[in-house]
C-alpha cells in the first residue's frame, strides 16, 4: 500500500487545480467517528492518511478582480 496519496480539486475560488499530499498512518487497526448523536465504527484493518487542511487561495487577489 502507497505512504503517500495525492488528492487533486478546484479551486472554490479561482477554479484553478490544487494539491494535497496525504501520509498514510501505518498500524491502524479499527476507527471511529462520532459527533453528540451517532458514531461511526470500523474495526479491522484500514488506510488511513491524513494531512493538512488547504489554506487560502494564493490567487485571492486575482480571483476577486475577476468576480
Amino acid at each position: 500500500m502507497a505512504d503517500c496519496v495525492h488528492r487533486i480539486d478546484l479551486c472554490p475560488e479561482c477554479d484553478g487545480l490544487r494539491t494535497v499530499r496525504l501520509e498514510r498512518l501505518p498500524g491502524v487497526s479499527s476507527i471511529q467517528l462520532a459527533d453528540d448523536t451517532s458514531a461511526i465504527v470500523a474495526r479491522g484493518p484500514a488506510a488511513v492518511y491524513i494531512g493538512p487542511v488547504p489554506g487560502p487561495c494564493p490567487n485571492r487577489e486575482e480571483a476577486a478582480g475577476r468576480g
